[in-house]
């Protein structure tokens, strides 16, 4: 474009001479000069389309460009990701891929194992039976889940373990057997490494425990909720159990509240664990301690604690109904301890020192005595007996019965009981009862057959011994014959004014 002169004005014809002679600056390569019909020239100038050189649309397009191979190259990597994935789906279904599990699981575990209706998704892995079956010289026996289910990390369908952070189970049955000397400990060998199966938890919330034969298990626990950890924060496998019921071969049933259990080497250490009484929520009976599955010659011990528990928890239903009430254990050197040997036919011997808990009273009836002393006391409390302070003994119990020893109850100012009762697994009952009955009621009586086969006083009773028989349905004594044979003194009676007949008064006198 031309530029403009420092001259403003121009007259008529010096426009027309410049438009007749351009300057000679104006360059020439910009257009042609041409003559017009009517012999003017003029520069035809090519006409050029009108562009725009804006900045910011560059950037825009160069943006576009750019979120357009992005998004190329996502899908393309999706696509990638899609295909690896589907092919890892297919191969963790084939029967390859499940025979490696079963594999990895068998040298993690030490067991024979047997997987059926297994099947695997991008995220879980679902298996409608898990058996693990161990040799006879591991505590362990078998394990027999259904409806198994974990999610899986993705490195599990490419590496060599099987990876994730829970196993859920719907139910499970776990058999425990004593280990046999001799046999191995497992099916298949220990593979080098960290585990092949790694998972943080394992939880079935219905297990059942049996201990010995699966048809008549000594120890059996069911419904019972079991969360295992192979790692816990100690570095040990650890088992929690919560709920379920109980039954032991020769004992109460029971029901557990909570168990915590940890594993180190052959020894398994007892936390803690909670048990109540089949129908009770208000007594409470701990044990803790270690076990030693695998030394057979050499007992168990676990430390027993009572918290008013019911009498009749420990002692069964039929010895309960002749003494009942709630107990708890009494700190005792040598005693409160559940001991036992592993083995198959394992005797557990309990022993506590108790002591009746505070507010609740301990009660005896159904023994004929005190029937007895009811009747020639002329009080009927003297049938159902409440001792409600001082109230002690030593329980013990095995699987041939169980015994009250060092019994000592006291209702101060009316009766007093010591000694010994045993029931037999046949519910047989056998013992020597020391009955002390107050000085004073004695000598008031009107039986004075009952001061002749009572002791002298002492502690403020008079004494004697009954000594218990029968069953626990029927018990039996032999108070009522002591008093059929009591030899009363002879007294001298004054004779009667006339013809020396006894009075009124002396024949009716009691025996």
């Amino acid at each position: 474009m031309p530029q403009p002169s420092d001259q403003e004005k121009f007259s008529i014809d010096e426009i027309i001479d410049r438009l007749k002679n351009p300057p000679d600056e104006q360059p020439l390569s910009e257009g042609e000069l041409v003559t017009r019909a009517d012999g003017t020239q003029a520069i035809r100038v090519r006409k050029r389309k009108r562009r725009s050189q804006q900045p910011q649309m560059t950037e825009v397009k160069r943006a576009r460009r750019a979120r357009m191979v992005q998004v190329a190259a996502v899908l393309a990597l999706v696509v990638m990701v899609l295909f690896a994935a589907g092919s890892a789906v297919i191969y963790a279904n084939s029967a390859p891929f499940r025979e490696k599990v079963v594999r990895m699981i068998a040298t993690s575990s030490g067991a024979e194992v047997k997987l059926e209706q297994f099947r695997v998704n991008p995220t879980r892995a679902v298996a409608g039976r898990l058996i693990l079956s161990w040799p006879q010289g591991n505590a362990l026996r078998e394990l027999d889940v259904r409806g198994a289910s974990a999610d899986i990390s993705p490195a599990s369908f490419l590496g060599k373990s099987l990876i994730g952070d829970e196993v859920n189970s719907d139910q499970g049955i776990l058999t425990l057997g004593s280990p046999q000397a001799g046999e191995p400990l497992r099916a298949t060998a220990a593979g080098s490494g960290p585990r092949q199966v790694r998972f943080r938890r394992h939880a079935i919330p219905r297990l059942q425990v049996r201990l010995g034969d699966p048809a008549q298990p000594l120890v059996s626990l069911r419904d019972s909720e079991g969360s295992f950890q192979p790692d816990n924060a100690n570095g040990r496998p650890q088992l929690l159990l919560n709920r379920g019921f109980i039954t032991a071969r020769g004992w109460p049933a029971a029901r557990l509240d909570r168990s915590h259990i940890e594993f180190r080497g052959t020894e398994i250490d007892i936390v803690g664990m909670r048990l109540l009484d089949e129908s009770d929520n208000r007594g409470i009976l701990e044990l803790d301690g270690t076990v030693l599955p695998y030394a057979s010659d050499r007992a168990s011990s676990l430390a027993v604690r009572l918290d008013s528990f019911l009498l009749s928890g420990i002692t069964g239903p039929e010895l309960g109904r002749l003494i009942s009430g709630r107990i708890s254990s009494v700190p005792t050197p040598q005693s409160n301890f559940l001991t036992f040997t592993p083995g198959p036919e394992s005797a557990a011997a309990l022993e506590i020192s108790f002591r009746n808990a505070t507010s609740w009273p301990v009660e005896i009836h159904g023994f004929p005595f005190l029937s007895t002393l009811a009747r020639v006391l002329e009080d009927n409390w003297f049938e159902r007996p409440v001792f409600e302070v001082d109230a002690i003994g030593t329980l013990r119990r095995t699987v041939d019965g169980v015994t009250l020893d060092g019994l000592n109850f006291q209702n101060k100012g009316r009766l007093a009981i010591r000694g010994s009762l045993t029931m037999e697994a046949n519910r047989r009952l056998s013992g020597n009862l020391e009955v002390g009955i107050a000085q004073a009621m004695v000598e008031t009586s009107s039986n004075r057959r009952l001061d002749a086969i009572t002791g002298p006083p002492k502690d403020g009773f008079r004494w004697l011994t009954v000594k218990i028989g029968g069953n626990a349905n029927t018990p039996s004594d032999d108070f009522l014959l002591q008093l059929d044979a009591a030899k009363l003194p002879e007294t001298k009676r004054p004779a009667a004014a006339g013809d020396g007949a006894p009075s009124f008064e002396e024949l009716t006198a009691p025996e």
